[in-house]
């Protein structure tokens, strides 16, 4: 998962061409890492990816991406 370096959101919308028309779906895995389905290719999404591509939904923070991992209580 992502958090934003400017506000601690993990929410985030992507941007793509203009022009694209295909269909964009974003999920999380199991091991709750960010799947990006465009058509018929599917991948998991990195940092590099989310600092070119996607924006902070609550502060519209660019480029300010970093891996956030959730930490498990012990017994859930």
């Amino acid at each position: 998962m992502f958090k934003c370096k400017e506000c601690g959101s993990t929410d985030f919308k992507l941007v793509v061409q203009p022009g694209y028309k295909g269909q964009i779906n974003i999920s999380h895995n199991d091991h709750n890492e960010v799947v990006v389905m465009t058509n018929q290719q599917e991948f998991v999404a990195d940092l590099m990816f989310m600092n070119q591509f996607a924006v902070c939904r609550q502060c519209d923070g660019i480029k300010s991406w970093e891996y956030f991992f959730r930490k498990r209580v012990a017994g859930m």
